[in-house]
């Protein structure tokens, strides 16, 4: 079972998303935010031949990937470390999908449309205190 984690400056946040467009945007507003230790990934194959995943705080994993879809990555992840707090975030917000990724062990579902509201708005949902300390 996830927990939410107990965010800092200095947690670890992971990003993977074939468009490098995305993941330049959320490392821009998750460093808005005060977070510090950021990975991106646009290469699946990059992401799980590294040891990043042991570290994360958070992973946001996009659905629509390159060869893969991130439910299968998600899943993947919980597999390696079930205590994973996993972020799905996609422009394809149906219900089916949202569901899918709760069941998968997804901590949460957010559009990428308005995403720097979504992501602000998630962490404030979780109570976390900026700035990041």
């Amino acid at each position: 079972m996830c927990t939410i984690p107990k965010l800092t400056k200095n947690s670890n946040i992971i990003v993977i998303d074939d468009e490098v467009e995305i993941t330049d945007f959320t490392e821009i507003i998750l460093t808005d935010l005060g977070f510090e230790k950021i990975s991106s990934f646009t290469s699946i194959k990059e992401f799980t031949e590294s040891t990043v995943i042991y570290s994360a705080d958070i992973i946001f994993i996009d659905i629509n990937l390159k060869g893969i879809n991130g439910l299968i990555l998600l899943a993947w992840v919980k597999a390696k470390r079930p205590s994973a707090a996993v972020i799905i975030f996609s422009g394809d917000t149906r219900v089916e999908l949202i569901k899918e990724a709760k069941h998968l062990g997804a901590i949460s579902f957010l559009s990428k449309l308005a995403l720097d509201k979504n992501i602000r708005e998630l962490f404030n949902k979780w109570h976390v205190n900026y700035p990041l300390v």
